[in-house]
């Protein structure tokens, strides 16, 4: 139950970051920085009561073989997508777009495909387990 709460929670945040693309190519950047914003703060405690806890019991005395090794790969993300999305909100602190913000372009854009991958690899685990 609750990882079915959890994989909607994480395609609406996919949904967010998707809109938060589509107002930056419309030149809104505060928008796109509050829908960041929204987007981490919502995987924070998502990967805090369900995602980790999920991943160290399958990981717990498991082999290695190709599921361990896509949860091994989702957590693996999961940790560098959230650290760098944490990482770009703490260097804009909700200022006004500006030299703080387009420093960090070049991370924003190798962000992006790789939370994509990340909910994508975590979908896979999702019907893997459950279907």
């Amino acid at each position: 139950m609750l990882s079915d709460i959890n994989l909607i929670l994480q395609i609406g945040i996919l949904v967010t970051l998707t809109i938060g693309i589509a107002y930056v190519k419309r030149v809104k950047f505060n928008v796109h920085g509050y829908l960041m914003f929204v987007a981490v703060a919502l995987n924070v405690p998502s990967i805090i009561s369900v995602m980790l806890p999920s991943a160290l019991r399958i990981l717990d005395g498991a082999s290695l073989n190709a599921f361990t090794s896509i949860v091994m790969i989702h957590s693996l993300l999961g940790v560098i997508v959230i650290g760098l999305g944490i990482y770009i909100l703490a260097v804009w602190r909700f200022k006004r777009p500006g030299g703080s913000c387009f420093k960090s372009k070049r991370l924003m854009r190798t962000l992006a495909p790789l939370w994509v991958v990340s909910v994508v690899s975590g979908a896979i685990m999702y019907f893997l387990l459950y279907y």
